[in-house]
């Protein structure tokens, strides 16, 4: 594929992310796409061949920037000389830290167990995944919880990251969350982790 034509593909990903995030799943269609884009409705269809395999391919490229750098972060932070505790909750930080910039992008990754109850796409293995290889690198200062324990604890973490990465004002008739500000996301981070290690 040639310059020109890989141009055009990555500007059509660029602009389908856009729309679902701007418009949510069940609003982002061909033209929308294409006017974001700047191409024809044809260009899409000659690319990507359909709407679904489009979306399949964007929604592909932002689990890779949702997961994909996180467990490479945490090695990096370990090979720094940071402990097992203190890389985790760095990048538990971090990751607070996005939670509500993309709710539509989230609640695309989770469309299908959300409103069809499947639990087989892309999203759902790459965080189970995720977790698995979490889990084992937080094992070493962990091992007052067994494998299931650990888990557990993982999965309850994740289950608010996730639910507050697609609505992220749920909770602010009780208390304002925000999360862009330090103090917020510490705060959140060492009530969490509490749940993994020991105080």
């Amino acid at each position: 594929m040639g310059t020109k034509e890989q141009d055009a593909r990555e500007r059509i990903l660029r602009a389908t992310i856009v729309c679902l995030e701007r418009d949510g799943l069940d609003a982002t269609g061909i033209r929308e796409i294409a006017r974001e884009a700047q191409v024809n409705s044809a260009a899409i269809s000659y690319y990507f061949r359909s709407k679904e395999k489009l979306i399949a391919q964007a929604l592909e490229a932002t689990l890779e920037q949702a997961f994909g750098h996180v467990l490479v972060d945490f090695d990096r932070l370990r090979a720094e000389g940071l402990g097992i505790r203190e890389a985790f909750e760095t990048l538990l930080e971090d990751v607070i830290g996005n939670v509500g910039r993309y709710p539509r992008i989230a609640h695309a990754h989770l469309h299908d167990a959300l409103v069809h109850q499947r639990y087989d796409g892309a999203a759902i293995r790459e965080l189970n995944a995720f977790l698995e290889a979490l889990s084992g690198k937080l094992a070493p200062d962990t091992a007052h919880l067994t494998e299931e324990r650990r888990r557990l604890a993982l999965t309850q973490i994740w289950s608010s990251v996730s639910l507050m990465s697609m609505m992220p004002r749920v909770f602010d008739q009780l208390i304002l969350l925000d999360f862009r500000t330090l103090e917020t996301r510490r705060a959140w981070v060492k009530q969490s982790s509490r749940l993994l290690f020991p105080a």
